[in-house]
Order: C-alpha cells, then sequence, then structure tokens
C-alpha cells in the first residue's frame, strides 16, 4: 500500500468544555505538538454540569440513534456529560434591540470559565496555528446545534405548509428575516469579543438532508421571493412539488423513467422525469447563495475586511439536495470544507428508507440497491435493513475508502480554481477505521484535512495523526 501523502494543513474541532475540563495547555500540546494540527477551531460558549437527563447530553444524541456513543476522551472523569451553555463572552445588548433572538444570557459560568475561550485562541495563535470561531449558520442562537432552535415562524416548511420537526439538525429557513438580523449582531459581537480569530466557520448554511422530507424544503412566505430571482413562480413550485410527493404513492411514479446506476444519471434523468425537481434544486441554490453573500458581507463590515469566511457543507451528491452550489459558493467564501460525518450516513440512507417505505410500494431491496448506487455510502448493496444502522463506537464504518476520496475530488472539481478546499472528517469509531477514513479523505481533498471532534481523538487517534506528515 502507497503510503499517504504528507498533510499541508491539519484542523482539528475542540469545543469549549475540554478546554474547560483539560486545560488550555493540555489541549494544545494534546493538539499542536502530537497530532500536529496547523489550525484549531472553537466555539463561543461555555458548560456547566447538569443532572442526567437535564440540558443536552454530550455525545450528541443525533435524533436518537447515537444514544449509545461515549466520548474517547472523558469529559470531568466521564464518558458522557449532561450539561447547559452560556456565552463565553459579554453580549452587547444594545446589538439586539427588538431582535426576535438573543443570545445565551452570561451567567456564573461565564464568569468562571469564559475568559478560557479568548485565552485559547490566544495562546493558539502565540502556536503559529489558524483559528477559527464555529457557529451554527441558521440554528439561533448560533452556538451548537443541541442548544438552539428557531421560532416557529422562522421553520423551512414542505408543499403543504407544515414544518417537519423530527429532526437531526434544527435549522431554521435561511430566507427568514429575523434570523439574519440576529446573525448580524452575533457576528458584530463576535468579532469585537475574538478579534484574534482568523475567521467564523459556518456550519450548515444550508439545507440538511438527513431526511426524506427536508428534501422538499422551503415553502416558508419569507423564501418566495428567490423563487422569482430563479425566475420561478413560487405558488406553482409549490403546487408542483406537492403534486409530486402525492404521486409517490399512485402508479403515476412507475411511469416516468429514472436511471438508477449512478448519482449523475439519476439527477438528469430525474429531473427530465420530474421537471419541477429542477426548478426546486435552482430554488434552493438560490437561497442557500444569498445567504452565502449575506453572511460573507456581515463577516466583512463587522470585521473590517479582516476575518474569513469558511462554509462547511454536505458532500456530493447530497450537495445538490441542500442547496449548496459548489461552484457558485466556492467564490463566495475564503474555505469550503466538505464534510464525511460517516455515522451519519446510514442513518440518512435509514430515514429515506423508512419514508419511502411508507409513500410507495417500492420493495425495500430495490431502495436500498438504488441508495447505494447512488448515495455511494456503502459498497454493499446487498444490505438488508437491519444492516443499515448508526455504527456503535467499537464499530468500522461502511463508507468505502474509494467513495470517500472520489466525493473529495468531486468537490474539488466543481469548485472554483482559486477556491481553498479541505475535507471534513470524524473522529467516532475505531482507530483503524479514523485513519482509514482520514486517509481517503485527504487523498481526495489534497492533503488537507480537518478533524470533528477531539472529543472523540483518543490518545491513540491523536498519535496517529501525528504520523501523517509535515502539517505541523
Amino acid at each position: 500500500m502507497t503510503a499517504p501523502a504528507p498533510l499541508r494543513e491539519l484542523g482539528i474541532t475542540v469545543l469549549p468544555e475540554y478546554i474547560q475540563s483539560d486545560g488550555i495547555e493540555g489541549v494544545l500540546r494534546n493538539i499542536r505538538d502530537i497530532a500536529r494540527a496547523t489550525s484549531v477551531t472553537t466555539s463561543p460558549y461555555v458548560v456547566t454540569e447538569a443532572a442526567p437527563g437535564t440540558g443536552e447530553r454530550e455525545p450528541p444524541i443525533d435524533g436518537g440513534a447515537g444514544k449509545d456513543r461515549l466520548l474517547d476522551r472523558p469529559l470531568w472523569g466521564k464518558r458522557d456529560v449532561w450539561m447547559t451553555a452560556s456565552c463565553s463572552y459579554t453580549p452587547d445588548a444594545a446589538r439586539y434591540a427588538g431582535l426576535a433572538y438573543r443570545p445565551p444570557a452570561t451567567d456564573a459560568a461565564t464568569a468562571r470559565d469564559g475568559h478560557l475561550v479568548g485565552e485559547f485562541l490566544t495562546a493558539a495563535k502565540a502556536r503559529g496555528m489558524e483559528t477559527w470561531i464555529q457557529v451554527q449558520a441558521a440554528i439561533p442562537p448560533g452556538h451548537r446545534v443541541q442548544f438552539g432552535r428557531p421560532n416557529p415562524g422562522d421553520r423551512s416548511l414542505l408543499p403543504d405548509g407544515t414544518a417537519f420537526d423530527a429532526r437531526v439538525d434544527r435549522n431554521a429557513s435561511l430566507a427568514a428575516p429575523d434570523l439574519r438580523a440576529y446573525m448580524r449582531a452575533f457576528v458584530a459581537d463576535l468579532c469585537a469579543a475574538y478579534p484574534q480569530a482568523d475567521g467564523f466557520k459556518f456550519d450548515w448554511p444550508e439545507y440538511p438532508a438527513y431526511h426524506f422530507e427536508a428534501l422538499f424544503f422551503d415553502f416558508n412566505p419569507a423564501a418566495a421571493p428567490y423563487a422569482a430571482r430563479a425566475g420561478l413562480d413560487f405558488a406553482a413550485l409549490r403546487r408542483g412539488v406537492g403534486e409530486l410527493l402525492a404521486a409517490l404513492g399512485t402508479p403515476e411514479i412507475r411511469r416516468r423513467t429514472v436511471a438508477l446506476d449512478n448519482a449523475d444519471s439519476f439527477r438528469d434523468s430525474l429531473f427530465a422525469a420530474w421537471p419541477v425537481l429542477a426548478d426546486l434544486a435552482a430554488f434552493k441554490v438560490e437561497i442557500v447563495a444569498d445567504y452565502a453573500g449575506f453572511l460573507r458581507d456581515t463577516v466583512a463590515e463587522s470585521s473590517r475586511g479582516r476575518k474569513r469566511v469558511f462554509l462547511q457543507c454536505f458532500p456530493p451528491p447530497l450537495n445538490i439536495a441542500t442547496g449548496f452550489d459548489l461552484a457558485r459558493l466556492g467564490a463566495l467564501c475564503d474555505m469550503v470544507g466538505v464534510k464525511t460525518y460517516t455515522m451519519h450516513w446510514p442513518l440518512i440512507e435509514r430515514n429515506i428508507l423508512t419514508a419511502l417505505q411508507a409513500r410507495t410500494d417500492f420493495p425495500p431491496a430495490a431502495i436500498i440497491r438504488a441508495l447505494t448506487a447512488i448515495l455511494g455510502f456503502a459498497a454493499d448493496a446487498e444490505r438488508t435493513p437491519g444492516d443499515i444502522r448508526y455504527p456503535e463506537p467499537d464499530d468500522p464504518h461502511p463508507a468505502p475508502a474509494a467513495g470517500l476520496t472520489a466525493k473529495m475530488r468531486a468537490a474539488r472539481a466543481a469548485l472554483p480554481a482559486s477556491s481553498r478546499m479541505c475535507g471534513i472528517t470524524h473522529g467516532y469509531g475505531p482507530t483503524a477505521d479514523v485513519m482509514r477514513r482520514f486517509d481517503a479523505v485527504a487523498e481526495g481533498a489534497g492533503s488537507a484535512v480537518h478533524v470533528n471532534r477531539y472529543a472523540y481523538l483518543s490518545d491513540a487517534k491523536l498519535a496517529a495523526i501525528g504520523t501523517r506528515g509535515e502539517a505541523g
């Protein structure tokens, strides 16, 4: 086997609870001196331990699928912790006057530990590391996915006007004015609080595609102007998508030929058979691109052009469904990170399989074969429904190495030539499999890899990453 090429960039995301638990120097020794990271990401909050069953669990439950997940790196000696979050800085209340959303209140945790986030960023900079603040692009108050949700009027909606709330993500409609007003104030606050950060890493600046139903967002009335920008009639689009969903349970679905052998032929034949889906994809791209432009302009204004913008996205082909047009958005930011959170991939397959079983009469085996060919999330097309499950902590992930590399290369080919890109892999799973996935992503992403998250990077994983070359 050919040895992996030396890394040219390595980032690691360290959420603030580990800065609190392990200390600034302890964390930096592990990620800089052992793993040889060149970049670090953290977020603007601190936590307080809570009674079991209250607050939010770390690690995340991932919509129930990840309830057996445990931390590789204990927090305060524990492999799972319930906690509540507070701001790590003191917000400027005047920025939020009259807004629908506000940041979490400051409290004793802010007074006790809030300073650690800024000190961590400063210490990382002193070690020559690039520094990012990660925030949720569309889950107010934006600090972390588990710690927020949109107001009812700001939710993404299905064509019939209903919301779908049984979701892994809690993203608002990217068209919601109240979301944008809050993000403008929030980014300005963070620029003032953390001048030592090089930029902002925005998570989910798109329509996350964890569920079948989420493929058919966004018919929140606030999104109507974006249909017009794409040359579409919003009411007609909503009606057409609704008719498609109704047709899934009728013979009409079998009268239109759709190729199921790979992602490209599936997309092209699907759009030819159901032109309304091509319109829906164009509509989403218009919303997502406008939101990316909004984030870029907001950061530029608040930082006086000094901070960079990093957008994270789903990998091909799911970025088509999320509205993240790589060519268009690559020109609107400084960095694109393509995520391969492979423990989520069976969850996505399972959610789509379950929805199609409920809405159609296609045999489960046929659906699984199609999902395998189109999504490329696993190599075994003959899996049974019982095989498609969230991996346990010691389970290798079914994602094939060649497929991971191919997804990175497809993303790179779609981006503008001048765009900076990295692959984002995950530390969850057994060490050998984590490194198998790491190397496959690095190969396709030009040896630029960010790892989410420090919580799953045991000493063995940190040491293994540190053998991968010259990034550090």
